[in-house]
């Protein structure tokens, strides 16, 4: 039987976001519940290392709850873990890398460190079984960040190439400045905070993920395992680069997949053996299709958990919400296929919605009156413009709230 005296085991988790809101519902009770499974998981696994690779608030200055739940977490982790284990936390483009590194040398102290800044040096470095390992940060690369990390260099290192300042040049450029290191280990484990071309989006993701911040997987050659953090869908890039996903749903669009952590087992002399570690959410996120008489008209099982509505109704449903709430206690929104396609310009048929829209009755639905193109044009330009900067269907009662608003600036107008 093989020996396991040099094989290093970690716990890979990435974007826990905590603080985050769902519309007007706080996932604190969320969160917390998936945390605790965490502690447990650690405690079950009994890991040399645990790998936070970023977003761990939801936003740059979390809220005071927020910093209170990852403040007891990492020490309900320590509590978990063996004595020798250690942790490290790097900030993700959610995260202040001032705030993630407040206290960093108390938390040191005791195996757990926020890492903030680009270094050339190891974040920290495992023995086991005669064997080293080299665990190396990379938090998200902010032109701020990459130009700090230049500065530090010494004076007599040769210029980089010339960059066009974009996310695969500044990693490029700093990777490069660590390879010739490698060699000093056994083993080089790299937690970084980026989005690798080629893998996959979830729906939570699209949001805030662009195209040209995309960096090349050939990037972390070299790296006996790459632990990613920035996209919330659980995948492997490679049998070595993995994305561990968010630890629990982000949004609808998210709730079909299984969320949680990555147990690898990492050895100097063996492909890196990648487990996921499922988490069991307190409240799943399910989206709901169907007509306002189909939904209204029965009950279900999943009636406790977060629930999007979608309308699939021809004509605009008032006071939607009030009304399914009724049936669903965690409703979080309800969109409307007929707001959807008036933002789009098109009618139930697909014809344009002047056209779709020319019975009296449809325009009686949607507060217009007969001919008044100029009205229908304005209300289809606020849901356009509200979807931009929602990045999501407007909720139905933020566009009726704007219909008597629209009506009482055309009545000054004319």
């Amino acid at each position: 039987m093989p020996s396991t005296d040099n094989i290093f085991k970690i716990l890979h988790m990435s974007d826990l976001h905590l603080g985050k809101n769902l519309r007007s519902q706080d996932l604190a009770e969320d969160q917390a519940y998936v945390l605790g499974q965490i502690v447990r998981r650690a405690e079950e696994r009994a890991p040399d290392l645990v790998i936070i690779s970023g977003d761990v608030f939801d936003r740059s200055i979390p809220s005071e709850n927020a910093q209170t739940m990852f403040g007891r977490f990492m020490a309900d982790l320590r509590r978990a873990l063996p004595e020798q284990a250690r942790t490290l936390v790097i900030p993700g483009n959610h995260d202040s890398p001032r705030r993630i590194a407040f206290a960093a040398e108390l938390f040191e102290a005791v195996g757990i460190h926020l890492v903030s800044d680009i270094r050339c040096d190891p974040a920290l470095v495992l023995e086991r079984g005669g064997k080293r390992a080299a665990v190396w940060a990379l938090p998200f690369v902010t032109h701020g960040a990459y130009h700090e990390f230049r500065r530090s260099l010494p004076e007599d290192t040769p210029a980089d190439a010339p960059s066009d300042g974009s996310m695969a040049e500044r990693v490029a450029g700093i990777v490069a400045h660590l390879r010739p290191r490698f060699g000093e280990y056994d083993l080089n484990i790299l937690a970084a905070h980026c989005y690798v071309r080629g893998a996959a989006l979830s729906e939570s993701d699209t949001a805030f993920i662009g195209g040209t911040e995309a960096v090349p997987a050939s990037l972390f050659d070299g790296f006996d395992y790459v632990a990613l953090g920035h996209l919330h869908r659980m995948q492997a890039l490679s049998p070595k680069m993995w994305y561990s996903g968010a630890p629990m749903a982000m949004s609808f669009g998210d709730g079909g997949s299984d969320k949680g952590l990555l147990y690898t087992e990492l050895g100097a002399a063996t492909a890196p053996k990648v487990e996921p570690v499922t988490l069991e959410p307190l409240r799943a996120f399910r989206r709901v299709r169907g007509s306002f008489a189909e939904l209204t008209a029965e009950s279900f099982p999943f009636s406790s958990d977060y629930v999007e509505v979608i309308l699939t109704d021809d004509n605009p449903v008032y006071n939607a919400f009030n009304e399914l709430a009724a049936h669903f206690p965690n409703l979080a929104s309800v969109r409307q296929e007929a707001f959807e396609r008036m933002a789009a310009g098109t009618g139930p048929n697909g014809l344009p919605a002047d056209e779709a829209l020319s019975d009296t009755e449809n325009r009686q639905a949607l507060g217009l009156l007969q001919g008044d193109a100029r009205h229908a044009a304005a209300l289809r330009d606020f849901a356009s413009f509200a979807r931009c900067i929602l990045e999501e269907p407007p909720p139905e009662d933020m566009v009726k709230a704007f219909e008597p608003l629209l009506s009482e600036a055309e009545q000054e107008l004319a």
